[in-house]
């Protein structure tokens, strides 16, 4: 069995003499840059080229019955790696960097870039980014819905071999937000992950169980209800760590110049419902009502709403303030009562503006709007 190393150093011979200049780095990453290699262990390898060079050096092949893979990456996906925003999953993607040894840098300056990679993903693992970290993690988890959503197609369409392998997806996906939300990463296959992510701090409750139901059912059915109620698990999960990144804020940081939106979207709906435009109406009043009922709740909450949320879910400070609920006219297509809501709304809001001491940037004339802008913005 030839010595691996030895075949990496024919690589990167080959290498910077076909391609001389053109190659940054030159690392390995798995199992041997990691220390946990067998004999019968393969050699990751990857190479950062300059930007669109040495393209043609990507290899794969097999010697005596070992599989090498020598793929470029580029500098630009690196970095998104690194800071946790490429396309594939952090849970494994992370230790690709993270984890890989350099065999050949062009210059101190690559090697520092490189190094400067494998920090982030460091820094990404500790308590003050975890806000940061939480934000990819909900990310994530609308990737998770997609696998949920194709478990769903899969069932209706009796397809087993497509069901099992898109449960599988899911479970990945359920383990990346695992992974992000617990700011950590896996450093092996899925099989010796298992282990890593049932061990994880937060996650779900029988967490084994759901896996095991997702890919070894007994039937579709069964298979689909372990989903669903994982994903729900899940969600939970991922709202709560949001939840307690809670920091106090007013109603006066948060309103600020927030009436303009107010007046200009109750005149659209009041213009949709004069013309009898049902569809443009509805539109309006449902993104007027989110609006002003996601600032209510980033108020009392002191965290902003995120996509993962129902609307049911952040709208009862909008309600509680004495705002009037559009939704319910508007999903019926009763424009009369619509327009007398978005009336009484925008009568409530002026009023609740003055109370609170928050502008509302009307203005009466040319010398109010000077003495408006060299407020906001001071000449000299």
């Amino acid at each position: 069995m030839p010595d691996v190393f030895k075949v990496a150093e024919i690589l990167i011979a080959h290498a910077l003499e076909a391609h001389p200049g053109e190659i940054a780095i030159i690392a390995y990453y798995g199992s041997r840059a990691k220390g946990q290699a067998s004999a019968n262990s393969d050699l990751d390898l990857f190479y950062l080229p300059d930007e669109g060079k040495a393209q043609s050096l990507c290899s794969q092949f097999i010697l005596d019955d070992l599989p090498y893979d020598f793929w470029p990456v580029s500098w630009h996906f690196a970095e998104e790696i690194a800071h946790a925003q490429s396309g594939r999953p952090w849970a494994v993607a992370a230790s690709l960097i993270a984890d890989a040894r350099v065999l050949y840098h062009h210059s101190p300056a690559d090697l520092d870039r490189f190094t400067a990679l494998q920090v982030r993903i460091a820094e990404l693992t500790r308590l003050e980014h975890r806000s940061e970290m939480i934000e990819r993690a909900l990310a994530e988890f609308k990737t998770t819905l997609f696998q949920l959503e194709q478990i769903r197609l899969a069932v209706a369409a009796e397809d087993k071999a497509g069901l099992h392998w898109v449960s599988w997806k899911f479970a990945n996906s359920v383990s990346n937000c695992l992974a992000l939300i617990n700011q950590t990463y896996f450093s092996k296959g899925w099989g010796a992950n298992l282990a890593q992510v049932l061990q994880l701090p937060q996650r779900p409750v029988n967490l084994a169980s759901f896996f095991k139901h997702l890919t070894t059912p007994h039937t579709s059915d069964q298979l689909l209800m372990a989903a669903d109620r994982l994903a729900q698990n899940v969600r939970q999960l991922l709202l709560d760590a949001h939840a307690a990144l809670a920091q106090p804020t007013t109603v006066q940081a948060e309103f600020k110049d927030f009436y303009f939106f107010i007046h200009e979207y109750t005149h659209k709906v009041l213009a949709a419902c004069a013309r009898h435009d049902v569809p443009a109406a509805d539109y309006a009043a449902l993104q007027l009502q989110d609006e002003i009922c996601q600032m209510f709740y980033k108020t009392e909450r002191g965290i902003p709403v995120t996509e993962v949320q129902l609307f049911g879910e952040y709208t009862a400070p909008y309600l509680n303030a004495g705002f009037p609920d559009l939704v319910e006219p508007a999903s019926r297509g009763n424009l009369e009562e619509l327009a007398r809501r978005v009336q009484q709304l925008q009568a409530i809001a002026s009023t609740w503006f003055q109370q609170h001491a928050i502008a509302r940037g009307i203005l009466d004339n040319e010398q109010e709007l000077r003495q408006f802008l060299a407020e906001k913005d001071p000449v000299g």
